[in-house]
């Protein structure tokens, strides 16, 4: 799976033999697919999409505004925030020495760091990047291939992505959710080291690789927003 970034947004790359234009989907879930011929350069690409911007971040908004709308965190003592799957209690404190910090029991919040966002953003990224790496060490074993880089940020409506260069993308907010789960959004990207499409050799390869991956799938579409304290967004 071939993926451009432009501005903020990344966008899977679908290249066809029978294309002869440019065309731009935004799909149920908010995945941005940009479909071109098969000698499409990405200069020509990034600058096709660069012109439809405007539109693409309307189509956003309007799937925005029409999905369940979370409570915002209140940041407040005794606050659950997910890790993993598990409800952590939030403390706040005065003079902690620093903004946000996490004791493996509870998170423990300054109190002029508020609002947090930010904060718990940096704690996932920089916790998620190791553990996230050591998981996926663990379930390459699985798999034909291993990556040659991972990256955590934030992918907006994706939970993961498998970029040019074998490099492999996990959206921040994916750390909230449990193992089980982070393990079907990890084994997935890593079966799109080989097969770069979702045609019938992806789901065979996953199939092998995570036998009970349709319980999975299912249980992320359908039970990940009970863990969601900062959902997925753009």
């Amino acid at each position: 799976m071939e993926t451009l970034q432009v501005g903020d947004l990344i966008f899977e790359v679908r290249h066809s033999q029978r294309r002869r234009t440019f065309g731009l989907t935004v799909d149920r879930g908010g995945e941005l697919v940009v479909h071109v011929p098969a000698m499409a350069a990405d200069d020509a690409i990034t600058k096709w999409i660069t012109k439809k911007l405007l539109w693409v971040h309307r189509k956003l908004a309007l799937k925005e505004h029409a999905a369940p709308k979370m409570r915002a965190p209140e940041y407040v003592s005794g606050e659950g925030f997910c890790y993993l799957g598990r409800r952590f209690r939030l403390q706040i404190m005065e003079g902690a020495p620093k903004p946000l910090q996490f004791d493996g029991g509870q998170f423990v919040l300054r109190s002029d760091a508020r609002p947090a966002e930010r904060h718990f953003r940096h704690w996932y990224q920089d916790s998620g990047r190791g553990w996230i790496g050591r998981r996926v060490e663990r379930l390459s074993r699985y798999t034909l291939k291993k990556p040659e880089r991972i990256e955590v940020g934030d992918l907006g409506y994706r939970w993961g992505s498998c970029g040019k260069d074998d490099v492999l993308f996990f959206n921040w907010k994916v750390l909230q959710l449990p193992v089980k789960l982070v393990d079907y959004v990890i084994m997935h990207e890593l079966i799109h080291l080989t097969e770069r499409h979702h045609g019938p050799a992806f789901w065979a390869a996953l199939e092998r690789a995570l036998p009970d991956w349709r319980a999975r799938k299912e249980a992320l579409v359908n039970e990940a927003k009970d863990y969601l304290v900062f959902g997925l967004s753009s």
